[in-house]
């Protein structure tokens, strides 16, 4: 074995282990009443659709597994919450106005319709979280029946 292999062998799992030290904050708020389920009914297919395939990293209240704690994945996946709360956060949901929180469920549909969403990397692991073609029109349903609602509350 050479000096640099050697070097290598000791080096690397050194390095992995210092690098188990540094780990993100979190994800694990308590739900708060401006969470999307507070603020509106959500039929059960639709909660479990979201459940599986949008709140680990669109709401405070990330489901973290075994591989979360292992850096640099851990990393990897915390900017992918912190992206996805950046950009809807279901936790914050009743903080939204009424004619935003139509647009993000505008926003939802066309990239559920257009597969973008869930991304492809958390469908990889989550397989919980591949929509079915029955799933996205239960989805794109209660989306557009929730659009007319909000619009239909703002209007009074």
């Amino acid at each position: 074995m050479t000096k640099k292999t050697r070097f290598l062998l000791i080096f690397f799992p050194i390095v992995i282990v210092i690098l188990q030290l540094f780990q993100p904050v979190k994800n694990e708020e308590a739900a708060s009443g401006n969470h999307l389920y507070h603020k509106t009914n959500v039929p059960e297919s639709v909660h479990t659709i979201l459940d599986h395939a949008c709140m680990d990293c669109h709401s405070n209240q990330t489901n973290y597994q075994w591989y979360h704690r292992i850096s640099p994945i851990s990393w990897y996946i915390n900017h992918h919450i912190t992206e996805g709360k950046g950009e809807l956060n279901f936790s914050e949901w009743g903080a939204i106005n009424p004619i935003d929180q139509i647009s993000a469920l505008e926003d939802i549909r066309k990239e559920v319709d257009a597969g973008k969403m869930p991304l492809k990397s958390y469908q990889l692991i989550h397989k919980d979280a591949r929509l079915n073609h029955s799933q996205t029109d239960s989805l794109v349903s209660w989306i557009k029946n929730y659009q007319g609602k909000i619009a239909d509350e703002a209007m009074r």
